[in-house]
């Protein structure tokens, strides 16, 4: 059995859509959505990690448009549940995000946006699905392993033992 979601490579697909590679590291998820809405954006996301229960952890981040992704992982089983809170200018035309969110054109793009449309009403979106091991911990391509090694080194810092 899967021991955790971090350091995994995943195929994922959550209602409709299909982020492929999705790669978890210790503190970013680095994703591709191939299938959905906004099929092409690619995005690497900072987010907040919790181990809830044995076998079951959750991610949430905020994207840059203002949304908000909360993802509970269930690894025995693979599956997987998202409750997003997706701006109203975003539900409206979701086309607008596709992108990368590491590219300076594009962040200027969604700000705009942001600034210019309604937020409210929220959208919200609450659905269930999937997901397969591409690759399990230690993947290293690209040399992800050696940003995840001072990913873990920086977290520790900010930690001492005595706080765990």
């Amino acid at each position: 059995m899967l021991t955790s979601i971090l350091g995994a490579r995943l195929s994922w697909h959550v209602g409709g859509w299909v982020f492929e590679p999705a790669v978890v590291g210790p503190d970013t998820i680095d994703y591709v959505l191939k299938e959905g809405p906004h099929a092409g954006r690619h995005a690497i996301q900072h987010f907040y990690y919790q181990r809830v229960a044995p076998g079951v952890e959750t991610t949430v981040w905020y994207e840059e448009s203002g949304a908000v992704v909360h993802m509970t992982w269930y690894l025995e089983s693979q599956t997987v549940h998202r409750y997003a809170a997706l701006p109203a200018w975003l539900a409206e035309d979701m086309t607008v995000y596709r992108g990368d969110n590491q590219d300076p054109a594009f962040l200027a793009k969604i700000r705009k946006l942001s600034s210019e449309r309604p937020d409210w009403p929220r959208h919200l979106i609450n659905d269930d699905g999937f997901f397969r091991i591409m690759e399990a911990a230690g993947y290293s391509g690209s040399g992800r392993a050696r940003c995840r090694r001072a990913s873990i080194q920086h977290t520790l810092a900010r930690f001492p033992a005595a706080d765990l």
